[in-house]
């Protein structure tokens, strides 16, 4: 699928929403995609390496699909925090990590699209997980990149960040959780909002709870595998700072 928006708009003052569906690129507007190096990992799962989108071509797909600029702000903020772990999870030796396991690109790209189907499920309604991973499948043809957009919000499996091909994942999902709007916070803090703004019913209050208690068994599970609490660690220079102000 493919969004080729053109929707009318009204009014004298241009809203965030519509500058980013002017500046929406049909496909024939599109240039080409450009790939990071592919993951060596995935060719022996499919024959051949899966192409990444790299961070152009990600920027590209947000203006294919009209993210707003708060929502890619807020990826940013993903992306950031994303890659922290991902070097970290690199660099922990003691966690019997190596350059296969997780793949930086591939990280980047998953984080920076984790949320390009948002604005759409805002206005028509969905699952703007399910939406964003069938359109990063559609667009990159990488699954891998996919699955972390499809399970940033639930995990649906057991929490388990020795499982190669499911550290990705669940970084993704903890660097979303860290991430209130476009600023980095404590799971506490970032629950608490989510509470206040959505929270309508006793049955939404609940869910966001169960989100949160996975949220914190991630946090634990990381924070093993890394070798440091990472409850309010923050990126700094590209990696990792515990306590810091």
């Amino acid at each position: 699928m493919t969004a080729t928006v053109g929707m009318p708009f009204t009014g004298d003052v241009e809203s965030p929403r519509e500058a980013a569906a002017n500046r929406c690129m049909t496909v024939d507007d599109l240039p080409p995609l450009s790939f990071a190096a592919p993951n060596p990992a995935d060719a022996t799962v499919s024959g051949s390496a899966w192409p990444v989108p790299d961070m152009a071509a990600c920027h590209a797909l947000w203006d294919r699909y009209a993210m707003p600029d708060h929502i890619r702000a807020h990826s940013n903020r993903v992306a950031d925090m994303a890659m922290a772990l991902a070097r970290a999870a690199l660099n922990n030796e003691a966690g019997g990590l190596n350059g296969t396991d997780i793949h930086l690109p591939s990280v980047l790209a998953s984080a920076l699209l984790h949320d390009i189907a948002k604005d759409y499920t805002i206005r028509f309604g969905g699952n703007h997980a399910q939406l964003g991973g069938a359109w990063t499948l559609h667009e990159t043809g990488n699954p891998r990149i996919a699955q972390g957009v499809m399970h940033h919000v639930h995990w649906p499996w057991r929490v388990d960040v020795t499982v190669r091909e499911w550290l990705m994942p669940l970084i993704i999902i903890y660097a979303d959780k860290r991430v209130k709007h476009d600023q980095l916070v404590t799971l506490e803090e970032r629950f608490d909002d989510l509470v206040e703004r959505y929270g309508r019913t006793e049955r939404i209050r609940e869910r966001i709870r169960e989100s949160h208690e996975q949220a914190v068994e991630i946090e634990l599970a990381l924070s093993a595998r890394l070798g440091m609490a990472l409850h309010d660690a923050v990126p700094r220079g590209g990696e990792l700072t515990v306590n810091a102000g």
